[in-house]
């Protein structure tokens, strides 16, 4: 028995050790590879037009203004227009790319400072939360992609 408990113990340990190694992960260390937040939104019962046109018109010049200042590389916001499965949650997912973890590491404090000069006097985050519920957000970080593929060898498109 003290055996088992023993082995047992010894592969929990070994697994806390590899997910954590798996968590920096090898390349992760690359300084300039890009970092995406994703939130996945629920805009609420009967706001679904109202929270279009404040995407359009609050958050995308907030974002222009924060790709202009270099604080993010992009910022793109998707409809869930049809569901599989029960109970998805989400209606909308807003993506932010940024150029690395460094930049990630100042997006929120440069943000502040852009949302005031883009609309001053508004308070933005109160008008977003009577439109919708950020249900979940997640921090990706690109390893790899098909962008890398030099020039050359992407073929001619009609090819």
């Amino acid at each position: 028995m003290k055996i088992a408990l023993k082995t047992l113990l010894l592969v929990l340990a070994l697994g806390c050790i590899t997910s954590a190694s798996a968590q920096t992960g090898h390349g992760f260390e690359e300084k300039n590879r890009p970092v995406y937040h994703i939130a996945f939104v629920q805009v609420k019962p009967g706001k679904d037009r109202e929270y279009r046109k404040f995407a359009r018109q609050v958050f995308k010049p907030m974002w222009d203004e924060a790709v202009k200042a270099g604080v993010i590389e992009s910022w793109t916001a998707y409809e869930h227009p049809v569901y599989f499965g029960s109970g998805v949650g989400y209606s909308h997912v807003l993506i932010v790319k940024m150029k690395n973890f460094a930049t990630f590491d100042t997006f929120i404090a440069d943000l502040l400072k852009i949302a005031p000069k883009v609309f001053p006097g508004r308070d933005i985050q109160t008008e977003a939360e009577s439109l919708m519920e950020i249900v979940k957000s997640d921090i990706l970080y690109e390893f790899a992609s098909t962008n890398e593929a030099p020039a050359q060898a992407r073929p001619a498109r009609g090819n």
